[in-house]
């Protein structure tokens, strides 16, 4: 398996190599609050100190409207003054108390311009998001223990290879789908090593998951020129596309393989994992009832993951959803409309790449255990040759198992 291991590799690193971005970091222009300040602004925290609901005695009932005539206080390093609040946060439920991201206007010679001297951007959520991202990691260290650790390794490296990689790669004007295959590649190389360990399974689950990338990768570049795809639908999107010159194809593409790679990567090592299972307690089934049986477990995990896939979108497109549902129009005219088409291309070459999947993981599976590589086994597990009942175990009851029917 090093063998076949080592192009794949090999091929990876010199992705990362070639397409690794060299240029400047890129600002976008008018990129938005968060990106750019005028001259003398600066971005600052503020602590909301008094909110006046004043009546705007207009006579209208729109809450929008009342909002317009609400005042705030804020307070940043010790220094208060008034705060512009968009209608639609008040509506939020900004109160005193809050802690706001503001751009601080105290110090800018727009001051009288604006207004005020300071102007609403968002909340700040770094604490509770946080401390949710502190839970998650005891809860999984909690219940899955040092494997746990290792694959919250693979997520920080997952993190890492987007962040440092792909998104300045894509901004560097590198192939977009090239580099999100490179960057899936090295996500899955070491990700999936750390947490299941060294073994010719996980090596099996790898070459899966990797062919599960290129037929997704393919089918999506395929899928999305000939559906039209390239138009820019939010206002992120046309100022990117704008800016930078990015093809919106090319992106739409990115964002499906990194969608389908979890995904991938959890349909491939159970399907490995039930293969070197069923030769474990069964070594005497031949090539063909070992691919049946495994396939029967495969074709589970098919059900239930396309429902994964499909609910994580809807969820995700649920706002768009019910705009477009506000209006006359068929369901399926709803489905073929701008960003609600995108999603479901999404869907459907997402969900093909991972039906194909499961069959080629398991197929190389069952080439790989047939081999003689069966008893190279994850090192925590107990090992034993094909068709041999002279080793150890892994328990009692595995060693007298009937095979399953």
């Amino acid at each position: 398996m090093i063998v076949c291991l080592l192009p794949l590799v090999l091929i990876t690193i010199g992705g990362l190599f070639l397409l690794w971005p060299h240029g400047p970091e890129q600002d976008l222009p008018g990129g938005g609050p968060m990106t750019n300040t005028a001259d003398g602004t600066s971005h600052a925290e503020a602590r909301v100190t008094s909110v006046d609901a004043a009546d705007c005695e207009t006579g209208e009932s729109d809450p929008m409207v009342q909002a317009d005539c609400t005042t705030f206080m804020a307070e940043v390093d010790g220094q208060e003054g008034s705060l512009y609040v968009t209608p639609d946060a008040i509506m939020g439920g900004v109160g005193v108390g809050d802690t706001l991201k503001v751009l601080d206007f105290t110090k800018s010679p727009d001051r009288a311009a604006a207004g005020t001297d300071y102007v609403f951007i968002d909340y700040d959520r770094d604490v509770p998001i946080l401390a949710l991202a502190i839970i998650y990691g005891l809860v999984v260290l909690a219940i899955a223990g040092f494997r746990g650790l290792r694959a919250l390794t693979g997520l920080a490296f997952a993190g890492a290879v987007l962040l440092v990689f792909m998104l300045p790669a894509i901004l560097d004007s590198k192939p977009p789908i090239l580099v999100a295959m490179v960057a899936a590649s090295a996500i899955m190389v070491v990700a999936l090593y750390l947490a299941h360990g060294v073994s010719p399974r996980t090596t099996t689950a790898l070459f899966g998951t990797v062919a599960g990338i290129i037929i997704t990768g393919l089918l999506g570049a395929w899928m999305t020129s000939w559906a039209n795809l390239g138009i820019a639908y939010t206002e992120d999107g046309f100022l990117l596309a704008e800016t930078t010159g990015v093809s919106m194809t090319d992106l739409i593409v990115c964002a499906i393989l990194v969608t389908g790679l979890g995904v991938l990567n959890d349909v491939t090592i159970t399907q490995a994992s039930a293969v070197w299972e069923l030769a474990d307690v069964a070594p005497d089934l031949k090539s063909r009832q070992l691919f049946a049986r495994a396939m029967r477990i495969g074709r589970d995990h098919i059900a239930s993951t396309v429902y994964t896939i499909t609910f994580a979108y809807v969820g995700s497109a649920l706002t768009t959803l019910i705009i477009i549902s506000a209006h006359d129009q068929s369901f399926f005219e709803t489905l073929t409309l701008g960003e609600m088409s995108i999603e479901v291309v999404s869907i459907l070459v997402c969900s093909i790449g991972l039906v194909i999947a499961i069959p080629l993981t398991t197929a190389l599976g069952v080439l790989v255990v047939r081999s003689g590589l069966h008893p190279s086994l994850p090192r925590n597990a107990g090992a034993r040759t094909t068709g041999s009942h002279h080793a150890e175990p892994r328990n009692a009851e595995a060693h007298h198992a009937e095979p399953p029917q």
